[in-house]
């Protein structure tokens, strides 16, 4: 018999606040760093946006007020945005689609590059927040001088466990992978944990939630809109804040989540092993 769904979401809890000093330095490092990356590309666009709409007879500066007006929520100003991008299409069509077009070729280097490295920093995260969710009494510096070596092993199980679980889409279609996917949660902890392969991690994940389906997606399910919820309560907190506090500090209380659900997974992926046959 595995733990209920109130025992684990309790026991998480009380794990995430063990370790609440090496997971909140995580959170705010990694969180920064992404935080970063992501304003680096919003003003890359509103940049190339702006330029593109200047060549074509926008003034600058009321591209700057709308924008303003925008991120404070006025919805008059979304709609005037909506107005004069329909009418200048409808005047320039041709010259708006190329401007448009020759916009989106310049951002792909940089844009790419920036996606590349905030995908890095997500992988190391969550590299780091396995560890300490299977071993909560590791110290920052312990955890992340563990975490490099794990990079390259949880990539790998990650892209077999995405072609076993999406590789048939095109064929079966979504259900599939989502029957499937929910029988490799276990494959971390196996790999991490136990020491095992990449390949038989994935294969002893596979063969020990026989019959835990329900369980782990169901579980998975409440425990991921939990933790959405109060994202979502944290992010009205910290919009009160403004539009650039909110984007310094929202992809900390994303981490701070991921955190939690990490540890949440381990709990659950340990109590479906150890009742494994």
């Amino acid at each position: 018999m595995t733990a209920p769904l109130g025992q684990l979401l309790t026991d998480s809890w009380s794990s995430f606040r063990r370790a609440l000093m090496p997971i909140v330095v995580g959170a705010v490092i990694f969180g920064l760093i992404l935080g970063i990356g992501q304003s680096f590309i919003g003003q890359r666009i509103v940049q190339k946006t702006g330029s593109a709409l200047e060549g074509l007879g926008f003034d600058q500066q009321q591209m700057e007020d709308l924008q303003r007006r925008i991120q404070a929520g006025d919805q008059a100003a979304m709609d005037e945005f909506a107005q004069k991008m329909q009418q200048l299409g409808g005047e320039q069509g041709d010259a708006v689609s190329g401007a448009v077009l020759s916009m989106y070729k310049g951002l792909l280097p940089s844009l790419g590059a920036s996606m590349l490295i905030m995908w890095v920093i997500s992988l190391i995260a969550s590299a780091y927040f396995l560890l300490i969710a299977l071993d909560g009494k590791l110290t920052f510096q312990a955890a992340l001088a563990r975490t490099p070596g794990l990079i390259i092993p949880l990539f790998l199980l990650s892209l077999w466990i995405m072609i076993r679980s999406f590789i048939w889409i095109p064929i079966l279609g979504i259900i599939l992978a989502i029957v499937l996917g929910p029988r490799f949660v276990c494959a971390p902890v196996l790999l991490v944990r136990d020491h095992k392969g990449i390949l038989e991690s994935a294969s002893l994940s596979y063969a020990k939630t026989s019959g835990y389906w329900g369980k782990i997606f169901g579980n998975t399910f409440v425990a991921a809109l939990c933790a959405m919820i109060a994202v979502m309560v944290l992010g009205i907190v910290v919009g009160i804040l403004g539009m650039r506090v909110s984007g310094i500090l929202m992809p900390m209380v994303n981490m701070l989540s991921t955190a939690f659900i990490t540890i949440f997974v381990v709990r659950l992926s340990t109590t479906v092993l150890s009742n494994a046959k």
